[in-house]
């Protein structure tokens, strides 16, 4: 997407890493392309409508022969790429399984800790990204908090307002939720007792064949009446370390976010989540402050 007038080349790639051998620190990967004869992160153009987390985890994929799971968004970077403007976004990538061969892009990989691998990398380009990385190496378990999609207005619908469907604008948001929330290698489902919020994350849930879990402290007037309830709710949603993808409306959202970060300490969320967009909880699985970051995510389809 571009920003203002300038229209991106745009492109997404990963710091894929793993443990060390003997469990001491971790390992980025980095591949050498013998077309620019040069170190890299795993990165590439994104295919037509394609979302730049789903394009990154291929990128990793088709680079360096490894499946990784996402972690946090690390950043972007920006620049020309035959005179025009081009950008990639980041994502940490955890690796699952694989072995490298040389391939059409890479011809070689190695294996280096992160601080060394960054003297390898372009200083402009991918050196800030893996310093990025550096600072924070945990491993992480996602919980995504979406808001439902759009609904029309409150004011237009007559009837229970618990049961007001999505509009066609938020049936295709919840369509495109589901490569998203496959990418984050969600397992469960849990949504307000609000018909929006069930049918947003209701098509992901029947194609991985999960059970959406209905919770009526996730909705507004349910979080409105009990908010520690509702916060000790997802807190304990969030202690399964299961990844995790959670609907709510907007009112409820930022307040439940507000004091589930608290409690976990690290980042502090403030701030709202727009119809069909979500945030990420990404939750470390070791370290005393369990927030390692709150990641935004804008609605995958808007009017």
């Amino acid at each position: 997407m571009a920003d203002g007038s300038e229209r991106f080349i745009e492109a997404a790639g990963g710091v894929l890493w793993r443990r060390a051998a003997g469990g001491a620190g971790v390992e980025v990967a980095l591949v050498h392309r013998p077309k620019y004869d040069d170190w890299s992160l795993p990165k590439g153009k994104l295919l037509p409508d394609e979302h730049a987390l789903v394009g990154a985890l291929r990128e990793v994929a088709e680079e360096t022969c490894y499946t990784g799971r996402p972690g946090r968004m690390l950043g972007e970077t920006r620049y020309l790429k035959d005179g025009s403007p081009k950008r990639v976004h980041y994502w940490a990538v955890e690796a699952m399984d694989g072995n490298f061969t040389v391939n059409a892009e890479v011809d070689q990989l190695m294996w280096l800790p992160p601080r060394e691998a960054a003297l390898h990398l372009d200083a402009s380009r991918d050196r800030p990204i893996a310093e990025v990385f550096a600072t924070d190496v945990r491993a992480t378990i996602p919980c995504a908090v979406v808001r439902h999609g759009s609904a029309g207005e409150r004011s237009s619908f007559i009837g229970n307002d618990r049961e007001r469907p999505l509009d066609d604008l938020g049936h295709r948001q919840a369509l495109a939720l589901i490569p998203i929330l496959d990418a984050l290698a969600i397992e469960r489902v849990l949504s307000a007792d609000v018909l929006r919020c069930l049918d947003t994350v209701g098509p992901f849930a029947a194609e991985r064949r999960l059970t959406v879990e209905s919770e009526p402290l996730l909705s507004e007037s349910g979080s409105a009446a009990a908010p520690d309830a509702a916060a000790e709710r997802l807190l304990a949603v969030i202690a399964n370390e299961q990844p995790v993808a959670i609907c709510s409306q907007g009112k409820a959202i930022p307040p439940l976010l507000k004091r589930v970060s608290e409690a976990l300490g690290g980042p502090t969320w403030d701030g709202s989540v727009p119809k069909g967009g979500f945030v990420v909880l990404n939750i470390a699985r070791e370290g005393k402050r369990k927030l390692a970051s709150i990641d935004r995510y804008s609605p995958l389809v808007v009017p």
